[in-house]
């Protein structure tokens, strides 16, 4: 039987970069009434620790005090803590700008009423400032899907600490900039919530919302994301929830460490990001002990990226049929996503649970490049062990699906494959080269109507070792000329064993378990040697060499001159 064709990939998104910020970094502070002499970071006072309070700051919220919070932290002394007490809500509606090296704490709130739907609420622009504890809260009208992003907080610099803040009801969340580039940025213990996005969400044919809506996202480099609580508002269609990317276009000091060295780390995201946690661009990046829920387009992407490690995260993956955000981009729907031109790409360690409907439970998919050439480009090097896939009432019809990778290794992977009709595929390689498939145990339903593992195209391929349970047919290597080695595999509960169609590079057969109610080798081919290995099916074997000899079942079976002949063995 000559297995059906992998699907072609549909086109997926390529993320348009943002704008940059057309406020640059380096500008000069704003005027400010009473301000102190002297340059900012250059006065002689030494750092006190100041309340955000005084004449037109109502500490209630009832009335605005921009006006008045302006010109308070324009006079704030370099190296100052300020203290937002805690009960105080104190409302504004323009983009404070802290253009000094300032500690933000405490336990009360910055509400922005207005003013900042195409701004950030606050925009940290001086290196070594930090803010903890305080809630930065936006009540505003919607933000602007255009111009600057509606973002809590806004980072233009380097070694800057973001601890224990909520930010609430923002486009944007926390954004670590692309002008810098800038690094040392720490945000750890936030809770990031209710982000709204600019996409169109369920049943919209539009592309909107793919430059803007991510909860935390790092435009830099050699930073950490760790112990952040972020979510997406319900019913809305944000972007990424934690988001790596690199934007080199934007970057005026790239330093040593562009584009790399980032952290994510014990994060919890949830809520209706298309992407729960994307790494675009990046290298030396490493995303790991990461719980994430509730994404429509993928939980966990790697994106054109170099030596990045996705490491003992759980995916919580629950997407409906009518989760269809994002549409517009036609991206495949997975819980792990490895996409184009992902080299040297780790997946080791994830639990990945399917509640909901899933193309797959990891994807290596080929794209084109996202200007120009038409050239469609796979990943290279990804190396996917010791992952779970399971299926808690969902759909999953292929485990792991390798499309154009080269040198792919799946190796120590427990998957299971279901589908209501339709076939099913535990490993599915389409058109990869030199892959390994070794050790994996996968597992579909008793009516399962495909294969354990497929691997359609030229390119070499090794199956060792893998244990595979009802499923139609255990393992096949369609036309593969560059050679197959099949060793050491067991398979139970199927129908057949193996089927090599068209396969005609030279393979080596040897060693396998076929507990299967039908042939155990089907199609096999001329160049395919046979020799000491055991055959376990009852049926005639096909193809082979003259000379080859199988054992099983209380029989010897020999090739002679193409014809198979047996005797009993007593």
């Amino acid at each position: 039987m000559e297995p059906e064709p992998f699907p072609e990939p549909e086109p997926t998104a390529v993320e348009p970069e943002p704008e940059p910020d057309h406020e640059a970094p380096s500008s000069p502070p704003d005027p400010a009434p009473s301000a102190p002499t002297g340059s900012a970071d250059t006065q002689a006072a030494p750092p006190v620790e100041l309340v955000l309070e005084g004449p037109g700051i109502d500490p209630t919220g009832a009335s605005v005090s921009t006006a008045a919070v302006l010109a308070w932290f324009a006079a704030v002394p370099a190296g100052s803590t300020v203290i937002v007490r805690g009960g105080d809500v104190i409302a504004v509606d323009a983009t404070i700008r802290i253009d000094r090296r300032v500690h933000l704490r405490g336990r009360g709130e910055l509400r922005f009423v207005g003013g900042v739907e195409a701004a950030p609420a606050l925009k940290l622009i001086v290196a070594g400032s930090s803010v903890t504890g305080i809630r930065v809260g936006y009540a505003g009208p919607p933000a602007s899907s255009t111009g600057e992003r509606n973002t809590g907080i806004s980072i233009w610099a380097s070694d800057v600490l973001i601890d224990g803040v909520t930010v609430d009801g923002f486009q944007s969340g926390i954004a670590v900039q692309p002008s810098g580039e800038f690094e040392g940025v720490v945000i750890s213990a936030c809770h990031v919530l209710n982000i709204v996005g600019s996409g169109g969400g369920r049943g919209s044919a539009s592309s909107a919302g793919e430059d803007r809506g991510d909860g935390i996202t790092v435009w830099g480099a050699r930073s950490a994301v760790v112990g952040n609580i972020v979510s997406a508002a319900p019913g809305t269609d944000a972007r990424v929830g934690i988001h790596a990317e690199n934007l080199p276009d934007f970057a005026v000091d790239p330093g040593s460490w562009a584009d790399s060295m980032v952290t994510i780390e014990g994060n919890v995201v949830t809520g209706p990001f298309r992407r729960s946690i994307a790494v675009e661009g990046m290298a030396h990046t490493v995303v790991t002990g990461n719980t994430v829920s509730d994404a429509t387009w993928w939980g966990l992407a790697v994106i054109d990226t170099r030596s990045v490690a996705l490491v003992a995260n759980t995916v919580r993956w629950t997407r409906t049929t009518e989760d269809d955000q994002g549409s517009a981009w036609g991206p495949k729907r997975c819980p792990v996503m490895i996409y184009r031109d992902a080299q040297g790409t780790v997946v080791s360690g994830n639990v990945i649970e399917i509640r909901g409907v899933a193309a797959a439970g990891i994807m290596a998919q080929a794209a084109t490049p996202p200007r120009g050439s038409t050239t469609v480009i796979g990943a290279v090097d990804a190396l996917i062990t010791d992952n779970v896939v399971r299926i808690v009432g969902g759909t999953c019809p292929i485990g792991i699906a390798l499309d154009r990778t080269r040198q792919p290794v799946v190796s120590g992977n427990r998957v299971a494959v279901t589908l209501a009709s339709g076939s099913v595929g535990g490993v599915v390689s389409y058109l990869a080269e030199d892959a390994v498939v070794s050790d994996n145990s996968i597992t579909g339903a008793a009516t399962s109507n495909g294969f354990g593992v497929l691997h359609q195209g030229a390119g070499s391929i090794v199956v060792m070792g893998n244990r595979i349970d009802r499923i139609r047919v255990a393992i096949a290597v369609s036309n593969c000329t560059g050679g197959a080695t099949i060793i050491g595999n067991t398979a139970r509960e199927c129908e057949y064993g193996l089927d090599t169609y068209g396969t005609t590079g030279r393979s080596v057969v040897q060693g396998n378990l076929w507990e299967t109610s039908n042939t155990a080798h089907a199609n096999a081919q001329p160049n395919t040697s046979y020799l000491s290995t055991r055959h376990m099916g009852l049926a005639r074997p096909y193809g082979g060499q003259s000379g080859d000899i199988l054992v099983g079942n209380g029989r010897l079976w020999v090739n002679d001159q193409g014809t198979w002949r047996s005797t009993t063995l007593s």
